[in-house]
Formats: C-alpha cells, sequence, structure tokens
C-alpha cells in the first residue's frame, strides 16, 4: 500500500475531456492498490456538478456525464483505513465550488463573521464557508478575478485552493506558504495543478512548483482560455 495522504487536483482542459484525466489520475495514484475516496465538482455546460466516489470508474459506469473542461478534485485514502478522516474540504453552492488544503487560520472568524451579516451556512464544512466568501465578493461586482484576490489577502495561514465559478466558466487556483505544482505537457493542452508533485511529474514534465511567500500565487482561466501563467512555449 502506498502512502497517499490527502491532496487536491485541477484541470484545465479545452479538449473537454476531463473525467478521462481524472481517470488517469485516480490509475496513478491507485497503482498499489489503496482504496481512494474522491470527491469531483466539473463545470459542465451552464453548471457545477459534484459526485463523490470510492471509484472513479464507478462514475465512468454511471449515467453521469463529465463532458466539462474545468474540474477540480479532493482525493484521500479511504476513511476504511483511515477512520479518523473527518469532513472532506469541498464544497459547492451550486454556481461555486471550492477544495483547499493546508490550514486557514482565521476561516472560524470569517464564518462567524458571515453568519452576523446574515448569511446561512448547510454544513459544518469550512470549504463552504470559502464558498459564501467568495459568493460575497462577487456579489459585491468584483469580477472573479478581483474576488479571488481580496479572498487570498484576507485568508491567514498556509494552504492552497481551487475554485470553480460558474458564471462566465472559471477555474481559479491560489496559494500561499503551501507547495502547489503548475504543469502542461507539450503534447497536449491539458493544464494541472496539484498539490502532489510527485504525481503530476507523471503527466507532465514541464512542471514546475510555486510556493506563494509571502504574497499569494494566483493562476486563472476560463472554459476557453488559460490566461495565467503563460504556457504558451
Amino acid at each position: 500500500m502506498n502512502m497517499l495522504t490527502e491532496s487536491i487536483f485541477g484541470f484545465w482542459n479545452p479538449t473537454k475531456n476531463t473525467l478521462k484525466r481524472f481517470q488517469v489520475l485516480h490509475d496513478v495514484l491507485a497503482k498499489d492498490h489503496v482504496r481512494l475516496e474522491l470527491v469531483i465538482c466539473t463545470l459542465q455546460n451552464e453548471s457545477i456538478q459534484s459526485r463523490c466516489s470510492f471509484d472513479v470508474h464507478t462514475l465512468l459506469s454511471s449515467n453521469w456525464q463529465l463532458n466539462g473542461g474545468l474540474g477540480i478534485a479532493f482525493f484521500r485514502p479511504s476513511p476504511l483505513f483511515l477512520p479518523q478522516y473527518g469532513v472532506m474540504p469541498i464544497y459547492s453552492i451550486g454556481h461555486i465550488a471550492v477544495t483547499y488544503l493546508g490550514e486557514i487560520d482565521n476561516l472560524f472568524e470569517i464564518r462567524e463573521k458571515l453568519i452576523s451579516d446574515g448569511v446561512q451556512f448547510d454544513t459544518t464544512n469550512m470549504a463552504e464557508t470559502l464558498c459564501c466568501l467568495l459568493d460575497r465578493y462577487l456579489a459585491d461586482g468584483k469580477s472573479p478575478i478581483e474576488a479571488m484576490q481580496v479572498m487570498m489577502t484576507k485568508l491567514k495561514g498556509k494552504f492552497a485552493l481551487m475554485v470553480l465559478i460558474e458564471k462566465g466558466k472559471w477555474l481559479m487556483v491560489g496559494c500561499r506558504d503551501y507547495p502547489l505544482s503548475v504543469g502542461k505537457n507539450r503534447s497536449h493542452p491539458t493544464v494541472y495543478f496539484g498539490t502532489q508533485p510527485e504525481t503530476l511529474v507523471q503527466f507532465t514534465p514541464g512542471m514546475s512548483s510555486v510556493f506563494g511567500n509571502p504574497t499569494p500565487d494566483i493562476f486563472y482561466g476560463t472554459s476557453s482560455d488559460m490566461l495565467s501563467p503563460d504556457f504558451s512555449t
């Protein structure tokens, strides 16, 4: 059994073959027969779809069709092996989905402030707090990039996070003092993001690592264009 820890991954894929990318990723992570639990959020057509499974191949055999070109996912060993694991830090409120890893020191304070402002939460999942915080900035008239930039400056701690936004079809990735790998294979248009560089390097030799120290690093793109960073070369 390999020693896979919790990890998050994201894909920007203009060919729209998102599920195939997650299938390959799952097979790489599970090559030593570790049973994995995963949640996938993908932006397809005009909505964000989310599913949880112990096997990505189960999703392939279901009626769920992943044809979107943007996706984020959270992977971890099955709780059958590690029952101490709690809530998976990935959540969607319908038009926004967020997943993160690391420690965000002021999330509880942010949650309490949102509650005092009238926001109602459905769960104790702190990824829902991030969804609602980002939604608040968007409701104030900020663009997705502006909202992401403001949120990253408000959050304290060491973390990496990934966001899908339905309006405008955005994928946004950020990190602060937390390892995050970004890469693109010259022979394939997909851009990969992840917190496990040893996994991503099997997809692309052109991988680079960023750490967001001390200013947060942010990468962003729409369903048709990866705007940052520049992977044109």
